[in-house]
């Protein structure tokens, strides 16, 4: 994808502010997208073949000894940034609308969804396919359980453990054991 392309629609969706999400150059920047993300896929589900260096081409970063299983989807990929020694386990859905990183030494469950945006909360506004975005920052050594999703502007510090089946609207602290719809930090790991 063009870098120009790419720069107007981070110009429009990474502000923060409300735009139209139908825009013709945030049409042509997801559909690329899809498009690289189900030849990825179909490579890997028919011929047990990954080919980071389609994703690599998609995402702004794609660290080292990152393994990424089918039924990946990610809506830009130009907001993403992933880190070294991450597992991104099957049929997990990225909404990076705006910027999504994730640090170094993270594994994230199957069937998880990590969404920036937010859609308008004037009906006629959201009728009219206007939304928001807010970024999403998972930090070192953080497990994300199967099942979980992490809501707009959310912050999950390091070394915390996130179970499966939660949702996660707020930010949660470092070293935590964390459960709940919505989620909440339970107790401290212990760390050696």
């Amino acid at each position: 994808m063009e870098q120009d392309l790419i720069k107007r629609v981070q110009a429009i969706t990474n502000g923060g502010e409300l735009y139209y999400d139908y825009n013709e150059e945030i049409d042509l920047a997801r559909d690329y997208s899809f498009k690289i993300c189900r030849q990825y896929n179909d490579l890997v589900q028919h011929q047990n073949e990954y080919h980071y260096e389609l994703l690599a081409g998609l995402f702004a970063h794609l660290g080292k000894n990152v393994r990424i299983e089918a039924n990946f989807l990610t809506e830009f990929g130009f907001n993403l940034s992933v880190g070294d020694n991450v597992t991104i386990l099957q049929d997990v859905s990225l909404i990076d609308c705006t910027f999504v990183t994730i640090g170094n030494n993270v594994v994230i469950g199957p069937h998880c969804g990590i969404y920036t945006a937010n859609h308008a909360e004037d009906p006629k506004l959201r009728a009219n396919h206007y939304c928001y975005e807010r970024p999403i920052v998972i930090e070192d050594d953080v497990v994300i359980g199967g099942g979980s999703v992490i809501a707009p502007g959310v912050k999950i510090g390091a070394g915390s453990i996130v179970q499966a089946g939660s949702v996660v609207v707020k930010d949660l602290p470092a070293n935590s054991f964390c459960l709940g719809d919505p989620c909440q930090a339970i107790r401290k790991l212990r760390v050696d």
